[in-house]
Formats: structure tokens, sequence, C-alpha cells
């Protein structure tokens, strides 16, 4: 009797295997591709990097445009700007675990926005290197964190080829948009 109670613990603990194999399986073949909302994702976290992206580099054709700022005044916003975006991470990560990403990123893009309209009606430098470098290079950064982030939840196996499409493609965005942008403030301006 004890040789068939083991007997049927081995049989037992081979189907509780055997189920979470299949369990495994099974979320792995929820790994979204080919014109699921995986795809999406991509998309959306492609649009909030290259957003990011442009915002980082056009910064200084738009600082050049302002009044308020000295063309020797442009480099320091510029790197308050990238200190602040990247010194958020751990803050903003801490607000993507509590609130999630979308959140976070609605958050970010509110903020930088708001910044970016006060930055454009300052009229001292260090209004400007408050608004612009700080504030929106803060909410840059909570646009940032997610966009990198959310493709993580949607892709499992082939999560490094996701990753590298969603920011592979942001270059070209910049090669084209920055461009653009510079021609339409000569004939438009600021």
């Amino acid at each position: 009797h004890k040789t068939n109670n083991m007997f049927m613990d081995s049989v037992n603990d081979r189907s509780e295997d055997e189920e979470n194999e299949k369990n495994k399986d099974h979320n792995l073949s929820k790994d979204i591709s080919g014109g699921d909302w995986g795809w999406c994702v991509i998309a959306a976290c492609f649009l909030c990097s290259m957003v990011n992206d442009i915002i980082t580099y056009f910064f200084g054709i738009s600082m050049k445009s302002n009044a308020t700022a000295s063309v020797s005044h442009i480099p320091q916003v510029g790197g308050v700007f990238a200190v602040a975006m990247m010194l958020i991470g751990p803050i903003a990560a801490v607000f993507v675990n509590k609130c999630g990403n979308q959140t976070t990123c609605i958050v970010g893009s509110v903020i930088a926005t708001v910044a970016m309209f006060v930055s454009n009606c300052s009229t001292s430098f260090t209004s400007v290197l408050a608004t612009y470098g700080l504030l929106v290079g803060f909410g840059l950064g909570f646009v940032c964190l997610p966009a990198v982030v959310a493709v993580g939840e949607y892709f499992r196996l082939r999560i490094s080829f996701a990753k590298g499409i969603c920011v592979s493609v942001c270059g070209a965005g910049i090669y084209l948009v920055v461009p653009l942008l510079s021609s339409l403030l000569g004939p438009f301006g600021w």
C-alpha cells in the first residue's frame, strides 16, 4: 500500500509538472505577434520615443529662435534638460510600478507640454532653464521609461526584436522631422 501511494504521488507530481509545462506553453503562446495588440504597443512606444528624441534634438533650434536665450546659454539648457531627463528615471520607475505605463506616460507628457508652453513665454534665461531644462526634462523622462518598459509586457519570445524595432526606427523620425520643422521656422517663425 505504501508503494502504491509513492507511485500515485509520483504520477501526481508528473501530471502537475505536465500541467505547469502546458501553462508555460500557453503563456508563451500569448506572446503577441503579427497584427495583434503588441504591434500597436510597439507603434505607440515608437511614437513616444520619436517625439522624445525630436524634442531633445530640436531644442537647440527652438532656443535659437527664443529671444531670451543667447547662443552661449543654449548648451546649458540642453545639459540641464538631458540630466533632468535621465535623473528622473528611478522616480519614473516607481511611478510605473505604482500607476502603470500609460498613466506615467500621460503625466510626463502633460508636465512636458505645460512646461514647453510656459518656457515659450519666459522672459529670462533662468526661467527658460527651469521650465525647459528641468520641467520638460522631467516630463520627458516620465515618457521615456514607459516607452521602453511597455514593450516587454507584450513580448516574451521576441523581446529583443520588439525593443530593437521600437528604438531603432526613432532615428528615421528624427532624420525626417527635424529638417521639416527647421524649414517651417523660416517662413512662419517661432
